[in-house]
């Protein structure tokens, strides 16, 4: 079995539970990007890889050309075929994952007998205290769940791949930079500012740390989701004059305040 994971955290658990079960281990692919953030328009003379290392780099400034998920793909569904190994991708309720098994289909539609899902998608699993809860991402699942999830695997079915197989496409043709996670397998494309309210909302009348405004953002959405991107918006307000600053924008968000415009009299008058 080959596995395809998104993420180091839950490729982490996995492995730990490689260890547990002999049954489940396997070559594993790490999938690095996050198919939720930033445009996935592609050029013609630039290859998917290129594309989103140049999106993730407007993001995060820290971001370096270490993208390499579509030619490690290609590698591996050329490993598959040759040595007929079935290709396990572990599918959770996040816009990351479903926007990733969308991805994989049209490298696995001409061998439709190859791909597999593992899908918790609206499962119970225990934590580590042994409390139910509901995963949202597998990296919040401990190794010996994963045992669990073996008698989850299923084949993507010919239907599947048909009514699935267009939905990377509508993706791409939003044309949109956020992607959030809607239940199920839906997906619903979102505009950069989607939330740029809450950041707002998280910015007083007085100086306080960026990235303190990133962490209260990060508290008022539901789900689990990227600082990067929060602190990216963040600076995007200020570069639009939106809000008030101090420090240095160009080093992390602890390097720099921010502040509502205006004096504090003047904030509360306008509000």
């Amino acid at each position: 079995m080959i596995h395809i994971i998104v993420g180091e955290e839950g490729a982490q658990k996995l492995g730990e539970a490689f260890l547990l079960d002999e049954n489940l281990q396997g070559e594993v692919l790490v999938l690095q990007d996050k198919l939720d953030i930033g445009s996935l328009q592609i050029e013609e003379e630039k290859n998917h890889d290129d594309a989103r290392n140049e999106v993730w780099k407007k993001i995060s400034m820290f971001h370096e050309n270490s993208l390499q998920d579509r030619n490690q793909l290609k590698l591996l569904v050329a490993k598959a075929l040759r040595e007929e190994e079935p290709v396990c991708m572990w599918l959770a309720p996040n816009a990351s994952d479903v926007c990733a098994y969308y991805w994989l289909l049209p490298y696995f539609k001409a061998y439709p007998e190859v791909l597999h899902t593992i899908n918790i998608i609206g499962l119970p699993f225990l934590n580590e205290k042994g409390q139910l809860f509901y995963p949202s991402h597998f990296g919040q699942i401990p190794a010996k769940e994963f045992l669990k999830t073996k008698r989850l695997l299923k084949e993507v079915t010919l239907s599947e791949y048909e009514v699935d197989g267009d939905e990377w496409k509508r993706l791409q043709d939003d044309d949109e930079v956020l992607r959030l996670y809607d239940g199920g397998k839906k997906v619903s494309s979102k505009p950069a500012h989607h939330f740029d309210i809450l950041i707002k909302n998280s910015i007083t009348t007085e100086f306080q740390k960026g990235s303190k405004v990133v962490n209260e953002t990060l508290k008022k959405i539901s789900l689990p989701f990227h600082p990067a991107y929060i602190e990216w918006r963040l600076r995007e307000l200020i570069t639009d004059e939106s809000i008030t600053y101090q420090g240095d924008t160009n080093k992390t968000s602890k390097d720099f305040e921010v502040k509502k415009v205006g004096k504090p009299e003047e904030v509360i008058e306008e509000a």
